[in-house]
């Protein structure tokens, strides 16, 4: 049985809400511009540390924003390496993962996973619908072999660039419900 948590204190809240709307412009920023800035990763990291800091001390404080940040960037490095992600969304990921420690930074990876299966299936599936007052879209494995331009027509139609899924919004997901529900996904 899942069993989520609420805040245990009433001085968690202003925190939840900052890592909230931090995490949420790093989602809009991926989502209109595919892209999460360094600067903003950083201040991520930054702000996390301060917080960090002033909540638990400096001596339980380093050793979770380095082992959260370094969970983080370990577990989504490799989907970089394969380019199926951009730095962005690893530096992003690894800059918020500071505030949750490593065991939460695993549980938010698992979260976002899911949350970026969904956006892909929904993302899948609005690509997919024919546009306004076409009648048939181009199908280049039935064109006419008769048609001396078939490759330029399959060239034409092809797409131009490879579609940017805003991983980033999965990611965000991911945080916010790990850093508001704690071991929602296991105990």
């Amino acid at each position: 049985m899942f069993a989520a948590t609420l805040p245990r204190s009433e001085a968690e809240l202003p925190i939840l809400v900052t890592f909230t709307i931090l995490v949420g412009i790093a989602a809009a920023m991926d989502l209109r511009f595919r892209r999460i800035p360094n600067s903003f990763a950083l201040t991520i990291v930054l702000i996390g540390s301060v917080v960090a800091v002033l909540t638990m001390g400096p001596a339980k404080a380093l050793p979770r924003i380095l082992e959260g940040s370094a969970a983080g960037l370990i577990m989504w490095f490799p989907f970089w390496a394969l380019r199926m992600l951009g730095a962005g969304d690893v530096k992003f990921f690894a800059a918020a993962a500071a505030w949750l420690g490593p065991w939460l930074a695993f549980e938010a990876a698992l979260a976002s996973a899911v949350f970026g299966g969904v956006i892909a299936l929904l993302w899948l599936l609005w690509s997919s619908r024919p546009a306004v007052g076409v009648s048939q879209p181009f199908d280049a494995a039935t064109a006419s072999a008769s048609n001396v331009n078939d490759e330029l027509a399959v060239e034409r139609h092809a797409p131009k660039d490879r579609i940017s899924l805003p991983y980033g919004v999965a990611m965000a997901a991911g945080l916010v419900v790990t850093a508001w529900f704690p071991h929602l996904i296991y105990r």
